[in-house]
């Protein structure tokens, strides 16, 4: 009966033993067959990925390459703009003109500091803006392509020499400023004042608001904003249009500009000889022009 017992185990184990190792042939061929394939697979998607790398390399160079053509167009732009349509001038040398887009604050009822009744508060907005800004010195190898001609007065060579010369912005400036102070509601304070355009007589203050009048009316004729101004409702109850004059614009970097020109005004006192007398030939007016 031992002998049975043995044997048939025997036998079980020998069954046993075929069954594994037909299991393990099994998986040896498909392990082999996956890594059969997983090969190809790997062979196949090298040269793909590579090309994904490529592809992905490529657009990043062509969009840098499209950014800078834009940014440098853009900046050519800007450079044709001013050289259309602005006189040359120190400024555009050494600062340079560049646009950004801004909103106009056209409120007809809220005031703010610039719309303000005569006071020290008000003429102390208006002096930050440069009304009031002394001459530049334009160098004199920058005096003809800025419009100044050989005759006109200049700057004692041992000072320096160059163009006393003022930026025109801020003579526009200084012209709305003088309309502002005189506004029949203001002008009582600045006459009693008596400073600035004050310290004249009547007949040549009104000389020079008319003067300043007729000044910026040139200057607005000269670069008429064609800008449009559309309408709102307004008076919820009883809706009727009214003009919105809160419209985007754009504009100069006025703050850099304004920053250069201070900077650069000439001194608030200077020698008498500070200035080139005339020389036979230049011209000289009979009157103020």
């Amino acid at each position: 009966m031992d002998s049975v017992r043995n044997t048939n185990s025997f036998d079980d184990k020998m069954h046993t033993s075929k069954r594994s190792d037909s299991t393990d042939r099994e998986r040896l061929l498909v392990d082999e067959e996956d890594a059969h394939w997983s090969g190809k697979k790997s062979v196949r998607s090298g040269p793909g990925r590579w090309l994904n790398i490529i592809f992905v390399v490529v657009i990043a160079v062509v969009s840098c390459l499209v950014g800078i053509f834009i940014g440098h167009n853009q900046g050519d732009s800007d450079k044709a703009c001013t050289r259309r349509i602005t006189q040359h001038s120190p400024v555009v040398s050494h600062v340079g003109l560049n646009y950004h887009k801004q909103q106009f604050n056209g409120s007809l009822l809220k005031e703010n500091i610039f719309r303000q009744d005569a006071s020290p508060e008000v003429d102390a907005a208006w002096e930050s803006l440069g009304a009031n800004y002394r001459s530049i010195r334009v160098p004199a190898e920058e005096a003809e392509k800025s419009g100044l001609a050989p005759d006109q007065v200049k700057i004692n060579e041992k000072y320096g020499g160059g163009y006393p010369a003022n930026v025109e912005g801020f003579h526009h400036l200084h012209c709305l400023n003088l309309l502002r102070q005189s506004l029949y509601y203001n002008y009582d304070y600045y006459h009693d004042l008596g400073k600035g355009a004050f310290t004249n007589n009547d007949y040549v203050v009104r000389r020079h608001v008319t003067h300043c009048l007729d000044i910026i009316r040139q200057q607005l004729m000269c670069t008429v904003d064609v800008g449009v101004l559309g309408q709102v409702w307004v008076h919820p109850d009883h809706p009727e249009p009214f003009v919105d004059f809160n419209t985007e614009h754009k504009c100069r970097n006025f703050e850099e500009i304004r920053d250069w020109a201070q900077r650069n005004q000439l001194p608030e006192t200077v020698p008498n000889d500070f200035l080139q007398p005339p020389k036979i030939g230049d011209r000289v007016y009979e009157e103020i022009p």
